[in-house]
């Protein structure tokens, strides 16, 4: 069977086409520029090198439009028809409490995710749009959602629970639920097959460093801690969200700057993290500032770096010294200084890198960690879509053995 995997975001569309009878990606891409009349599709066939294309494409559906007919193309496609597509998984960030496991996309599902968007109110939207646009262009294949939440349900009340008045939770759902749940299954079960560890054995400290940010703690396959919260503000200082910060702080800005609501979570969202305290453009400039001596640029990765670190202490306490410490997403994966800096002074609790692997490993998948360190450090390109597209594999293959006995 070919699965089609969707993550529809505010940014733009991924994409990945896998094989499960021999679990082979046939294509992956990106659309980014969406609503724009220069659209840029990045294909990329299995290994091959990338495809580049550009079209004018104006919303969500045509961009998922556009992903189809370049899947069938005749000379990039790795299809002849989209018939051959058996099923579409898509990306959810927020499942709340309800969505444990993947679930077949019906009105009523649809329903919740909308329902959702008021725990993310800047994802669940996006990957709205995704679902509506290939149920109407892939009408007659199954729709599956696979839950960023979901990871996180096996979290206990004190990992989740706020210290607010408990019908805060009982009333409105308001509590800890934690995202970016495929990516970080992924790079921890990747990690331990490189290590020769079980993952249902193991510990696993991950870290998913890309615009979003997320440190996370699996023991013996589940989760017990993670950094995010009721929504993917809460943790660590991130590329433009501001991270945990005194409620206080949001309270008296609001009355200096006379801010609305939306204004607010614009500023916390968009203009705050590490961009927002080195007053640079991208995470390339900051690396490049700082390594120049700029103070805002050192500083704003200082800070970046010091708040992983002390999520990385807090669950150290949690698990005891993990037996591996994975890094994902592009932060991690193409800047090695990162690493690095998360790492230095590790040597008491037997986390070593090897310095000079760690700088030669850039977006790739690789050891890093030194020959005498008691703990397997990697670096895992984050490939969160194919852990989506093999739970709804393996989903389908559960609810039809369901269905037939």
């Amino acid at each position: 069977m070919n699965i089609l995997v969707f993550d529809c975001e505010a940014y733009g569309v991924e994409y990945l086409l896998w094989r499960s009878k021999d679990n082979m990606v046939l294509a992956r891409g990106t659309v980014t520029g969406v609503g724009t009349r220069s659209a840029i599709l990045k294909h990329r066939l299995g290994a091959q090198s990338t495809h580049q294309l550009v079209r004018e494409i104006s919303d969500c559906r045509n961009a998922v439009k556009w992903v189809i007919s370049t899947l069938v193309d005749s000379k990039i496609g790795v299809i002849k028809d989209q018939d051959e597509i058996g099923a579409v998984g898509h990306r959810v960030a927020h499942g709340a409490s309800k969505y444990t496991k993947p679930a077949f996309i019906s009105d009523d599902v649809l329903d919740d995710i909308g329902r959702f968007a008021d725990y993310a109110p800047r994802h669940n939207p996006y990957n709205i749009d995704g679902i509506k646009a290939s149920r109407t262009l892939l009408p007659d294949i199954p729709q599956v959602a696979v839950f960023d939440t979901s990871y996180y349900s096996t979290l206990e009340p004190k990992s989740y629970l706020y210290g607010l008045p408990y019908k805060y939770y009982s009333q409105y759902g308001v509590r800890k639920y934690g995202f970016h749940g495929p990516s970080h299954r992924y790079a921890s079960e990747r990690a331990c097959f490189l290590a020769g560890i079980d993952f249902a054995q193991a510990k696993i400290i991950s870290m998913h460093l890309g615009r979003g940010s997320s440190v996370t703690a699996t023991r013996a396959g589940k989760c017990v801690e993670t950094s995010m919260g009721f929504s993917p503000l809460e943790g660590l200082v991130m590329e433009t969200r501001c991270g945990d910060i005194d409620p206080e702080a949001v309270i008296y800005l609001m009355a200096k700057e006379e801010l609305s609501i939306r204004a607010l979570s614009d500023a916390l969202h968009r203009r705050s993290g590490v961009l927002g305290l080195s007053g640079l453009g991208d995470f390339d400039d900051v690396v490049e500032k700082a390594r120049e001596g700029d103070e805002r640029a050192l500083d704003a990765l200082n800070v970046f770096v010091h708040s992983i670190r002390k999520y990385l202490g807090a669950y150290i306490l949690e698990l005891g010294v993990p037996d591996i410490m994975v890094f994902t997403a592009f932060m991690a994966e193409r800047y090695p200084v990162v690493r690095k800096m998360v790492c230095d002074g590790l040597g008491f609790l037997g986390i070593k890198l090897d310095d000079k692997v760690n700088e030669s490993v850039v977006d790739a998948e690789g050891e890093i960690s030194a020959a005498d360190s008691a703990v397997k450090v990697y670096t895992m390109p984050h490939n969160e879509e194919l852990i989506i597209a093999q739970r709804v594999h393996r989903y389908l293959q559960e609810t039809e053995t369901r269905h037939s006995a």
